[in-house]
């Protein structure tokens, strides 16, 4: 699968985690864009900037 990490901003990945760890009924607390924003710094990846 292709990496999308520079076609998503941070609230937008955000948003796809929190439904991916939530489907099938899993409880799992939502993931903010802090949280992102950080984990892109570790691994040197960037949020899309644009329209």
């Amino acid at each position: 699968m292709p990496r999308f990490d520079w076609k998503l901003s941070d609230d937008e990945v955000a948003a796809v985690l929190t439904y991916i760890r939530n489907t099938w009924n899993n409880a799992a607390p939502a993931v903010d864009s802090a949280t992102v924003q950080k984990a892109r710094s570790q691994l040197g990846a960037q949020a899309w900037i644009g329209n």
